[in-house]
């Protein structure tokens, strides 16, 4: 028993100096070649990976396929990689994701994973199906999400309405990006925009303070609390809203004290159309911000290469999926607003998201059979 426990302690030692002297290399690597660069493992580099470890599985059960297994292994990758992930979510702009130590380490815990599905499966048994599900599925998940993402690429396209577009920019390629053509075409049929009502209200000339009055919407009669601002009562006796132009109010703003009124027309203006104000004193008037986006969508049609066509609203947060395409709307002219002419859209190629569905999917009926035959007797 001593000698087992001393050979074990041996073996998890050298996992230790393994796992080390791989940290040490990776932090070589990025002293010297700087930040690692995922392109590196774009296709084919990421296949050739794939069937490197898919190799494994042809390995005799052995020494060096239980090594490759080390449960003492795993628990320190998997330790190492989640510190590593925490530190990338809790801390904002680091390069841990881009960095040689990390990328060494998780490719090493693809390889341990690798090793201990094969191992299970050179003694399969159907007690093992929940514990193979969760490990291929988590297999599956992590070569999507690391060297599978290698393959992944945005774009941005900016789609005049009634017209086709088939050009795209790629992402982080700056002002003297060059645009490529897209396997897939986009044709804006319409783009709408649903706005907040814009707010008026009384704002210091001198210091640019505003003190809010309310929505013109809602400016029917007096108002009583928001027109002891400034000792002022405020009264809309018109508002106008019309395609192309900016909103604009009919402000009737009594003194209290005087009984002194000024009237006028407020409006925000936009592309064409000046801004108006309402002076109350020289240094006091009434404004009028510029409404905010609540809602703007797209209307699109999309052609693909195989000749079909389909038709889809694209929002914010709600995008088009298009075979291995998303496609997001992103902006549109801020100018303009609602009146604008054109939109962009983001597409993001990534065909690697249906392994990473089935690796998801794996897992549940993993964890749903391990707890069915864990309740049984």
């Amino acid at each position: 028993m001593v000698g087992k426990s001393e050979r074990k302690r041996k073996i998890a030692v050298e996992e230790v100096i393994i796992i080390s002297a791989v940290l040490i290399a990776g932090l070589a690597l990025q002293f010297f070649s700087g930040p690692f660069d995922k392109r590196f493992l774009a296709y084919p580099v990421n296949l050739v990976f794939l069937g490197l470890l898919a190799l494994v599985f042809f390995m005799k059960k052995g020494a060096a396929l239980s090594r490759m297994a080390s449960g003492t292994l795993s628990v320190i990758l998997l330790a190492a990689v989640t510190i590593a992930a925490l530190w990338m979510g809790l801390v904002p702009g680091n390069m841990v994701k881009v960095s040689w130590p990390f990328v060494l380490l998780y490719l090493m815990l693809l390889v341990n994973l690798t090793a201990i599905t094969a191992l299970r499966l050179k003694s399969f048994s159907a007690k093992q199906i929940p514990f193979i599900l969760n490990h291929v599925g988590l297999l599956v998940l992590l070569f999507s999400a690391g060297p599978g993402s290698a393959d992944k690429s945005r774009f941005f396209m900016t789609v005049m309405e009634g017209s086709t577009e088939w050009r795209g920019e790629p992402s982080g390629t700056g002002k003297d990006a060059q645009v490529v053509e897209l396997p897939l075409a986009i044709e804006l049929v319409n783009f709408s925009m649903e706005e907040y009502p814009p707010k008026l209200g009384v704002v210091d000339k001198t210091t640019g303070e505003a003190m809010p009055l309310g929505k013109p919407h809602f400016f029917e009669g007096t108002l009583n609390a928001e027109s002891q601002i400034a000792r002022w009562e405020f009264r809309v006796d018109s508002i106008v809203d019309r395609p192309r132009y900016a909103p604009a109010a009919y402000v009737l703003a009594t003194e209290i004290e005087t009984g002194t009124v000024n009237e006028g027309w407020v409006t925000c203006g936009n592309y064409f159309q000046h801004f108006k104000i309402l002076d109350l004193t020289e240094n006091l008037c009434v404004a009028m911000t510029f409404p905010e986006p609540k809602s703007y969508t797209s209307n699109v049609k999309v052609y693909t290469p195989d000749g079909q066509v389909k038709a889809a609203e694209i929002e914010v947060n709600s995008p088009m999926t298009v075979g291995n395409w998303k496609i997001y709307q992103f902006s549109y002219d801020t100018q303009k607003g609602k009146d604008s002419e054109y939109s962009v859209f983001e597409l993001v190629y990534d065909p690697w998201v249906i392994p990473l569905y089935i690796g998801f999917i794996m897992m549940l009926f993993g964890a749903i059979t391990l707890f069915w035959k864990g309740g049984k007797k």
